[in-house]
């Protein structure tokens, strides 16, 4: 299946020890059983303290020290495992974050997320509307028909994308959370609550710019991923406020005039 990906995708390198905010901090890291199999075999002081770092059992993970940093992260915010044994020794979620994806039935699309400050000023900064390009084939991944129902949600965001505007970082800031998150109402059908869902945090982040300056919604917006877009809880919240204004009969899409 092809993979679809936004033309800045490929500019996106993790800052690392420049980062203002490390997503080393702050963050319950699991790891994933093949990388603690991995890990099990590092030999040396280093495999000793690294087996050291993480809480065992079913749900592996490591544990944070003071300041909810992970334990690997040094003074300089510089990652020791990637300095001891490499980049491909990072456990799943670190090799994926700041990236997400989204499974439709012919293509699978991925994008960066605004929880990282380097993404968000490839995002936000752009200075034309989201493009998307190929980038290659998952050859896990098998091509189905798209359903009608598909159909009609990708141009009902078709049409969402259209109306985002064609210049400035608040377009590029819309364009972003239309791609990022109206393709989770393929799993619910929750099309209108995930709309309104859009509107209220795009006007919530930019609630948070000085309107002048790109670096200030940077920043707000990696905040409002931080509380949000991480936290199934908060994003429930965010959502239920579209039941307030009624729902949408399965296989119904609301007009794009709703954000």
């Amino acid at each position: 299946m092809t993979v679809f990906v936004p033309d800045y995708y490929p500019l996106f390198r993790c800052a690392a020890g420049e980062c203002g905010h490390t997503c080393c901090e702050g963050w319950e890291i699991d790891i994933d059983p093949a990388s603690m199999d991995r890990y099990r075999q590092v030999g040396g002081a280093f495999g000793k303290k690294l087996r050291e770092c993480i809480s065992g059992g079913p749900e592996p993970h490591f544990l944070l020290r003071e300041g909810e940093r992970c334990p690997l992260l040094t003074e300089d915010n510089l990652c020791e495992l990637i300095i001891r044994e490499g980049e491909d020794a990072l456990c799943q979620i670190c090799t994926d974050h700041p990236r997400f994806r989204n499974y439709w039935s012919d293509r699978i699309e991925m994008g960066l997320g605004l929880a990282c400050e380097t993404a968000g000023r490839l995002i936000l900064g752009s200075d034309h509307p989201l493009t998307l390009i190929p980038a290659g084939e998952d050859p896990e991944e098998e091509a189905q028909e798209p359903s009608e129902e598909e159909r009609q949600l990708r141009a009902c965001r078709d049409d969402l994308l259209a109306g985002a505007g064609t210049t400035g970082p608040a377009a590029r800031l819309k364009e972003y959370l239309i791609f990022r998150h109206l393709a989770d109402a393929l799993y619910d059908g929750r099309v209108e609550e995930r709309i309104r869902f859009i509107n209220a945090a795009w006007r919530r982040i930019l609630a948070g710019w000085d309107g002048t300056a790109l670096e200030s919604l940077v920043q707000s917006a990696r905040e409002f991923s931080n509380t949000y877009e991480y936290d199934d809880e908060g994003m429930e919240k965010l959502l239920g406020a579209g039941r307030q204004g009624g729902g949408t009969e399965a296989g119904e899409f609301p007009p794009p005039d709703l954000i």
